[in-house]
């Protein structure tokens, strides 16, 4: 018999870490649904119809229209990379979307497929997005999630909005180049 020169300390060593981190990436993974869960980031962001809501005054650009491509293009980049890693604990009441309907300035982002937040929070499958501009929650770059005409609970947070503010700004919506990106 046989007996093995040196002990093998490191190969089971290393084979505890690799389990333990395939272990903690699937668990988000089936937590999530999404396997791209530690991005932090959205993709399919372009949006096929913007409407801005003005202290009641509605604007719905499309494909086409003056100022769509830009604000398209701006809304895709501030939606690229978030700043949580989990939902803002905050949701739409009656009162404030009324408030945004008629006294507030708010950007409503359609899209012909869902949104895809790669983040560790279950954000589902949105396929339109709210962002108060000017009014409640306005302050730190919050976006809220739905779909089929509903407004659904907890937010997601851009890193950056001030692309999306500096197209509103040259667009004329003055309100909107006063903002300022959340830290």
């Amino acid at each position: 018999m046989k007996h093995p020169s040196q002990i093998r300390v490191l190969e089971p060593f290393l084979g505890i870490i690799i389990f333990g981190v395939l272990a903690i990436y699937l668990v988000n993974v089936l937590n999530t649904n999404n396997w791209l869960w530690f991005q932090s980031k959205a993709t399919n962001v372009r949006p096929s119809r913007i409407v801005i809501v003005d202290h009641g005054q509605q604007t719905v650009l499309t494909p086409g229209h003056d100022g769509f491509n830009s604000l398209a293009s701006a809304a895709s980049q501030a939606l690229s990379k978030l700043n949580n890693s989990d939902l803002v604990n905050v949701g739409l009441s009656e009162e404030t979307l009324s408030d945004y309907e008629t006294s507030s300035l708010v950007l409503e982002l359609y899209f012909d497929s869902p949104v895809r937040f790669n983040t560790m929070a279950r954000t589902g499958e949105p396929t339109q997005l709210l962002i108060p501009i000017e009014g409640r929650h306005a302050d730190g770059g919050l976006v809220f999630r739905g779909a089929r005409g509903e407004w659904w609970y907890g937010a997601v947070r851009m890193a950056d909005p001030t692309p999306l503010y500096a197209a509103l700004a040259q667009m004329g919506y003055a309100t909107a180049a006063t903002q300022q990106p959340a830290s």
